[in-house]
């Protein structure tokens, strides 16, 4: 399997026996979404993937996915309403009247009359029809359920809310604290929120890899800028669907997804990926269809969010999405593969020979393995969607984290690895490993790859397994 899965940790899988099947059914990094819960319940679900992914003996990596500034319901009975009932939010961060709780003054200071306000990922749609200071009342356009801690809209309005709050501030310095790989940020609408980040994770000494979430106007309109600071971009497309044309996605989507490919950038698409499974244990065939065409997108990597945090069948969830995906890897045809490489333009020449070295690789029907210190190899092997078995192995697990989110590469650990010509005793102590482990098998083509970029050499050797 060369696309990779993504799973959320919740309710329904803060259990490390689940979390040892999804790892072992396909799952290479695990999210914590910290717009829930507090720095114990994410060091908790830490330390959970951490003894999970040490007992398998596989790389796994961490999210933390930071609110962002959004707004969120406070507490509240869950609500039951009917179309052409009224409903009352009120500022505060808790309410037993039945009314709304929002604890955000910038909502009450943007809303107005005749606003459409979105709650949760649309599950719910409300006019507004009365503000005041404080109060806002609406008219529910359809039947829904309301439910405490959800997301409020308001179409075609973005807050103007600084960056990060206090919150974002708690769950940034909890990342820190547990050395996660990724921090994903929500709602970025330009660099400049990518660079506040960046720089308070810098005045800690603290050097996470930051995918940003594009699911704004804003973020969509200054993609290029947006992408370019970032380390990797996350495609939401439920908040996308609030804030733009739901028939507008797919070309969105698409278009992000090539973007991040030519700017080397590793590109997830989340939200609704299966859910259908949430509360079945087979998903429905047009999920099957939308994953499929995922897969045909070229997209590194797949995020289940709800399927796995709250759903009846976060492992079965995991099975089906990893059928899934090797079904469709097996069909997909080489003129997608092409047409995706031909948008890239290699300018060193450490990037034509990690061309030439897929091309090679593949028209050999070989393996590459390869050992890399810092990691620049692998930067530049998954944008080629290489169709042909990866291992790139290191010493360093930090290094290979940052490949648990990428297209066909798969990491290794090699502990042993000291001393002088360290890459080609890591080359070698990893096809050792990779012979033990049955990853590889007598007859198997082997390209290794030495690429020592501070000699500036670049070395491939081909051999056949006995």
């Amino acid at each position: 399997m060369r696309t990779k899965i993504i799973a959320t940790l919740g309710p329904s899988s803060e259990d490390e026996e689940i979390v040892e099947k999804m790892i072992i059914e396909g799952v290479s990094c695990l999210r914590v979404n910290c717009a829930h819960g507090d720095p114990d319940v994410w060091m908790n679900r830490v330390k959970i993937v951490n003894r999970a992914s040490s007992s398998i003996g596989k790389v796994v990596s961490v999210m933390f996915d930071i609110p962002g500034p959004q707004v969120r319901t406070g507490s509240f009975e869950e609500k039951i309403v009917e179309a052409g009932e009224k409903i009352r939010f009120v500022l505060g961060e808790s309410s037993d009247k039945g009314e709304i709780p929002l604890p955000n003054r910038f909502f009450f200071n943007s809303v107005s009359l005749g606003d459409i306000i979105l709650y949760g990922d649309g599950e719910a749609t409300l006019r507004v029809v009365s503000v005041e200071p404080g109060i806002v009342e609406c008219i529910a356009v359809v039947d829904s359920v309301l439910r405490p801690g959800k997301k409020v809209v308001i179409q075609g309005k973005e807050l103007d809310l600084p960056y990060l709050s206090e919150r974002d501030r708690l769950a940034l310095d909890s990342a820190i604290e547990n050395n996660v790989c990724f921090i994903a940020l929500s709602y970025v609408r330009s660099s400049v929120d990518i660079s506040i980040v960046r720089n308070y994770l810098s005045r800690r000494g603290c050097e996470s890899n930051l995918l940003v979430k594009i699911e704004t106007k804003s973020s969509v309109e200054k993609l290029r800028e947006i992408i370019a600071e970032s380390d990797g971009v996350i495609i939401a497309r439920g908040d996308l669907g609030l804030f733009l044309p739901l028939e507008e996605i797919p070309v969105i989507q698409k278009r992000i997804v090539e973007e991040a490919l030519v700017m080397n950038k590793p590109s997830i698409v989340a939200t609704e990926v299966l859910e259908s499974m949430i509360r079945n244990p087979r998903p429905s065939r047009s999920d099957v269809v939308d994953l499929y065409n995922l897969i045909y997108s070229m997209v590194d990597a797949i995020l289940l969010t709800n399927e796995t945090a709250v759903g009846k069948y976060p492992v079965e969830t995991v099975k089906w999405a990893r059928k899934i995906i090797e079904a469709a890897e097996r069909s997909i045809p080489k003129t997608v593969v092409s047409e995706a490489r031909s948008r890239i333009i290699e300018k060193t020449l450490l990037e034509k020979y990690v061309k030439g070295l897929v091309l090679l690789a593949e028209s050999l029907n070989g393996v590459i393995v390869d050992y890399s210190l810092t990691g620049k190899v692998p930067s530049y092997m998954f944008r080629y969607r290489p169709q042909i078995p990866v291992y790139i192995g290191s010493r360093s697990r930090r290094v290979l984290e940052k490949y648990t989110i990428t297209y066909g590469v798969e990491p290794v650990l090699i502990e042993e690895v000291v001393g002088e010509n360290e890459y080609e005793k890591g080359v070698e102590l990893l096809y050792e490993t990779l012979k033990i482990k049955g990853f590889l098998k007598p007859g198997d083509i082997v390209i290794k790859a030495y690429a020592k970029t501070r000699e500036g050499i670049h070395e491939i050797k081909i051999e056949e397994v006995y």
